[in-house]
């Protein structure tokens, strides 16, 4: 019997020191057939030179300037013909049979738009930290919560639900995918397979810690904008509200990450009037820390978590 073609699309932006792994990881999948294409940013640090030695075993790549990583990978799945999408990072990896596993899952139910896996997570020496499991597919508690119950790396997505619920958002930087998944909660359903599938890279660079002011104000961008649309499917509408907390929560926490504490403070406080909790108004209280005393504690607790093996 004739098997599916998969297309898996990895964005890239002057990330050559794991570029090649990730590239091995995907040509080296058990599977077949499957079409690889690379959308490169522009980079200036080796990385097209790296995509050139393996450009044989790609159906298409490109290295040009971009307006940012949901252009990039809309720009990709315009070209993608496979039956089966997925995106993985230029900082991320496959596991051994990720593809052949997400493929059975959906092909096993029709209803299913989505598979996806658990995670592990590696540090910038892809040394393997600590297991990082995805949730159940719970479409009110995602929106509840603004967090996506799986694992980006480790999913799978079909033709069905990209063209019902894409493309992404490209004024998204962050809550791209919360925001893709949420829509593509209104049309179909979502499995978990309880195993890990891919690696997730945790570095400096990366956008979950990185750059913390950039990510609080795009969490309130998909607060005031995407959760207040008609984009969020109706029956999830009832939990928005806690959902826009969550953001500003989240926003809150960034700006303090960043120590700006100002907008740490007002951030936290639109989210108890959304939905108040006292874990928020206990944050309001260390927003009005002198930022030389917020710099300390954070110092030391990060000096904590490496003695620790954090």
């Amino acid at each position: 019997m004739k098997r599916p073609l998969v297309s898996i699309v990895t964005p890239s932006y002057n990330q050559g020191r794991y570029l090649e792994e990730t590239i091995r990881s995907v040509l080296e999948q058990d599977y077949e057939p499957l079409e690889y294409l690379i959308v490169d940013g522009g980079s200036t640090d080796g990385s097209v030179e790296t995509i050139r030695r393996y450009e044989g075993s790609l159906a298409w790549w490109t290295s040009e300037p971009d307006r940012g990583q949901a252009h990039a990978l809309n720009k990709a799945f315009a070209r993608a013909r496979g039956k089966y999408l997925g995106w993985l990072c230029a900082d991320d990896t496959f596991l051994p049979g990720a593809i052949s596993r997400l493929v059975a899952a959906l092909e096993a139910d029709p209803d299913l738009v989505l598979a996806y896996g658990d995670a592990i997570y590696t540090n910038e020496r892809s040394e393997l930290k600590h297991a990082g499991r995805s949730g159940a597919w719970d479409p009110p508690r995602m929106v509840r919560n603004s967090q996506v119950p799986n694992k980006q790396p480790a999913s799978l997505y079909t033709r069905r639900g990209w063209e019902l619920a894409g493309p992404l958002d490209e004024e998204a930087w962050y809550y791209l995918d919360f925001q893709f998944t949420v829509r593509l909660a209104g049309v179909g359903e979502g499995v978990h397979i309880s195993e890990p599938l891919a690696t997730y890279r945790i570095h400096n660079e990366g956008k979950s810690t990185g750059k913390p002011a950039q990510k609080a104000a795009d969490a309130i961008r998909c607060a005031e904008r995407f959760m207040r649309s008609d984009e969020v499917p109706e029956e999830l509408r009832p939990f928005t509200r806690e959902g826009r907390a969550s953001l500003y929560r989240i926003a809150g926490a960034s700006y303090y990450a960043a120590l700006e504490l100002g907008r740490a403070r007002r951030a936290y406080l639109r989210a108890v009037a959304l939905a108040p909790r006292a874990v928020v108004l206990r944050r309001v209280g260390k927003s009005f820390l002198p930022r030389p005393l917020v710099r300390r504690l954070r110092a030391r607790r990060v000096a904590s978590e490496l003695v620790g093996g954090g």
